[in-house]
């Protein structure tokens, strides 16, 4: 797996950082996007190459586990490696190191090909496929992404779609959904792993409305179930489960 795994290391800035003085897990996210564009640049499979042929990556869904996170001004090492996939969906593992190279966290990323002209998914190209290694055992399961609606929400919050808020695609970027699920939470609230699943796009002019509802497996584990939807229609635009 050597020949195919990338790694970047990054010192985490102020901008980053809570009032603890550690990496938020949208600033985690935010470096997981990095890595994976600039190690796709260099496989020459990254969206400037895709767009060539009116293709773009999209992130479908999105695992990230953290066991702890880095603090200010820490270095950090996340290590890279496309790993396997069907005819529509990619993988992509990650590995995020903290001192000492112990691993702090792990990330497992599901990517789509889209046609730019028609906002729909196209076939991933054979040649990359096969860029993965063959019978690697993947950072986080593979699960299906079964997240069920919101029939009712404790917490919510409107958000209205500005130009910062866009990415290479003219759509919202997937981690600042991420950012507007997350602040929906309780002030007391601590979460340390995110599984998103992106269902559809956000554009310039719309009002989002995140929304989450609190849940308690037993007296000492809670998560949350949150839902992104655009308040014009009501359609879902993002899913996930949080603790």
């Amino acid at each position: 797996m050597s020949e195919i795994t990338f790694q970047e290391t990054f010192k985490i800035r102020a901008s980053e950082i809570d009032f603890n003085q550690q990496a938020t897990l949208p600033a985690i996210c935010n470096l997981l996007q990095e890595v994976a564009g600039n190690h796709a640049r260099e496989l020459e499979f990254d969206i400037t190459d895709l767009q060539k042929n009116e293709l773009t990556w999209v992130l479908h869904r999105l695992h990230v586990k953290m066991d702890s996170f880095p603090d200010w001004r820490e270095t950090i090492t996340i290590k890279t490696w496309p790993s396997s996939g069907d005819g529509l969906r990619a993988h992509r593992d990650f590995l995020i190191m903290g001192k000492d190279n112990n691993i702090i966290g792990r990330s497992l990323s599901y990517w789509l090909i889209m046609n730019i002209q028609s906002r729909r998914p196209a076939r991933i190209p054979q040649k990359i496929l096969e860029m993965a290694p063959d019978n690697t055992d993947h950072v986080l399961p593979v699960t299906d992404a079964n997240f069920s609606e919101l029939d009712e929400a404790d917490y919510s919050q409107r958000f209205e779609v500005r130009q910062t808020d866009l990415d290479l695609n003219r759509h919202v970027n997937n981690v600042r959904f991420i950012e507007w699920a997350l602040s929906c939470l309780p002030d007391d609230s601590s979460v340390n792993e995110i599984d998103i699943q992106f269902v559809a796009e956000s554009v310039l002019g719309d009002t989002d409305i995140a929304e989450v509802k609190k849940h308690s497996a037993n007296s000492n584990t809670q998560y949350f179930h949150h839902q992104i939807r655009r308040a014009s229609d009501n359609k879902i635009l993002a899913k996930a489960i949080s603790n």
